[in-house]
């Protein structure tokens, strides 16, 4: 055998391997080409070259790197170097003193913006921020703080800056076409606070975008923050405000070779009413798959007709002619050959979603295609036949970590308790693959989504799923590894650490197997490579030559 380009050693590499195929931990691996070429004992190992890198990983947990199978890595990554993230934030002074620390590093007069990611219910203080406090917090600044898609909080020169104080500030709210969201005080006044998602997207448009150069900047540093937590692949669910324009920069990010992630991409329509005509011009490559190995387009979704795009708590157009709408644009995909995700809250949608796809594949057969639903929550047992006659699989996120409580008030706890029933599922033989929905309505760390996975825990410590759906640590992996793999065709090529596969791999900072359930959280990477590069090192595993 050919010497390695690279040898981890006396670890405890667990490989992930399928069916038995392999031993389940390995003490030593070896890499060349950026593939595994060998497993098992140092000793069965090739020896090493003159050039060899060597790693004593120490006794130390390695893993496949992992896959975030259903996140906005695109859209996160054009402003990310310009926000300030709140998810490990517990409270509300240590919020704003984050916002302090940016104005002290920026220019002034330029935008400092917190964009989703958290949850009041997270702080001590229960509650976000007024404007009063981000004014205190980064006076000479403007400042837009989101969260979710519940609400925004701008302070006072940020409100300036929108049009939203002074002269003009109410042809402004009336201009936003969601006059209705904006709050006011006893006066009448705007106070800087709007919610409801409609104004999520009008507010978007009134900040200034960062050039594409440094769009690009910031998704190398998002590619790069993915890597210091072990993920190696995300597959992007395009979003609201990701026309083509969006994809400029992580194309730049990959041309000038700075992309730490393996990113596929899915493409929902630009905005509504223009769905058919939008995913018609995708048709022209004739087939997905276009791109190399680094950033590919895979498919269309999540969203595939904004009138019937659901919420937990908010049921949208399920009607006749909005079902004939969405199933005439699946049925082109089909016709194309495309993979398609749809994006699935209530139970109602599923339902009619699934006749759709059955009714199609009767025309143009999908079983090939890896369709799948992308949330999910009220999917069981009971559709898995469904799901599996059609070759279609179920992307799952943490959502109720942050917004358990409000699907309880919605669905009731009995219903939620249910949600969903993944053990039954994925014991019958349905595809799951596990994500997080970062980066507006949830935390794009995977440990902290792994968590809600085997926990079923809100972040105020109330029980969502019941025991029997909580996932197993093993499971909970593969559905972080192989379960998004397969969406995208690449199960044979990714998430083991196996002879032939992708040297994707995470060296921990704990043991993730057996460490206590409530330190997964604080799990990050000590060493991670991809293709068998280095692209995150903290310096801790020992490098023999």
């Amino acid at each position: 055998m050919s010497t390695p380009d690279l040898i981890l050693r006396n670890g405890r590499i667990a490989t992930l391997a399928k069916d038995g195929t392999a031993p389940e931990f390995v003490e030593a691996l070896a890499v060349r080409g950026g593939k595994v070429v060998a497993i098992g004992a140092e000793a069965d190992l090739p020896a090493a070259g003159p050039a060899t890198v060597v790693y004593d990983l120490d006794g130390k947990l390695a893993v496949p790197g992992l896959i975030d199978s259903h996140v906005h890595f695109v859209r996160a990554g054009r402003t990310w170097d310009d926000e300030v993230r709140w998810e490990d934030m517990y409270s509300l002074a240590d919020a704003l003193a984050s916002l302090a620390a940016r104005a002290e590093d920026v220019p002034e007069g330029r935008w400092i913006r917190v964009i989703g990611g958290w949850d009041e219910k997270q702080f001590s203080e229960k509650r976000g921020p007024t404007r009063e406090e981000l004014d205190a917090a980064a006076p000479n600044h403007p400042v837009y703080v989101q969260m979710q898609y519940t609400y925004v909080v701008l302070n006072s020169r940020g409100m300036t800056e929108v049009g939203l104080h002074g002269d003009g500030a109410e042809d402004r709210v009336r201009d936003s076409q969601f006059p209705q969201g904006f709050q006011r005080d006893e006066s009448g006044a705007l106070t800087g606070r709007a919610g409801g998602g409609p104004l999520m997207t009008w507010f978007y448009r009134q900040l200034p975008m960062p050039t594409v150069d440094e769009q690009a900047a910031g998704t190398v540093s998002l590619s790069k923050e993915f890597a210091r937590l072990g993920m190696t692949g995300a597959i992007d669910g395009g979003g609201l405000s990701t026309g083509p324009e969006a994809y400029r920069a992580i194309a730049k990010a990959n041309f000038d070779g700075g992309l730490k992630t393996k990113v596929r991409l899915f493409k929902h329509a630009t905005r509504p009413g223009m769905e058919d005509e939008d995913f018609s011009g995708y048709y022209r490559f004739d087939s997905p798959g276009f791109g190399d190995d680094m950033l590919r387009f895979s498919g269309i979704g999540e969203i595939i007709m904004y009138r019937s795009h659901d919420r937990i708590a908010d049921p949208a157009d399920y009607s006749d002619e909005a079902m004939a709408e969405n199933k005439a644009v699946m049925r082109e995909a089909a016709k194309h050959g495309w993979p398609v995700q749809v994006h699935a809250h209530q139970r109602e949608f599923m339902d009619k979603v699934m006749t759709a796809w059955e009714e199609i594949n009767e025309e143009f057969p999908i079983t090939d295609l890896r369709w799948g639903f992308v949330h999910g929550e009220l999917l069981g047992a009971g559709d898995a036949e469904r799901l599996k006659r059609l070759g279609a699989g179920a992307l799952f996120q943490s959502l109720l970590r942050l917004n358990g409580e409000e699907a309880i008030a919605v669905w009731g706890a009995e219903r939620v308790a249910h949600a969903p029933e993944l053990n039954l599922m994925w014991d019958a033989g349905v595809q799951i693959g596990l994500g997080s929905d970062a980066m507006r309505v949830a935390s794009y760390n995977p440990w902290v989504s792994l968590h809600w996975f085997l926990t079923g825990r809100t972040i105020q410590g109330n029980r969502t799923l019941a025991d029997e759906h909580l996932l197993s640590r093993e499971r909970a992996l593969r559905g972080y590894t192989q379960g998004g793999a397969w969406f995208t065709f690449e199960e044979e090529e990714r998430g083991q650490l196996v002879p032939g596969f992708a040297a994707d791999i995470a060296v921990l900072t704990d043991d993730f197997f057996t460490i206590p359930v409530d330190e997964i959280p604080h799990l990050a990477s000590r060493l991670t490579l991809l293709d068998g590069d280095v692209v995150h090192d903290d310096g801790t595993v020992a490098r023999q030559s």
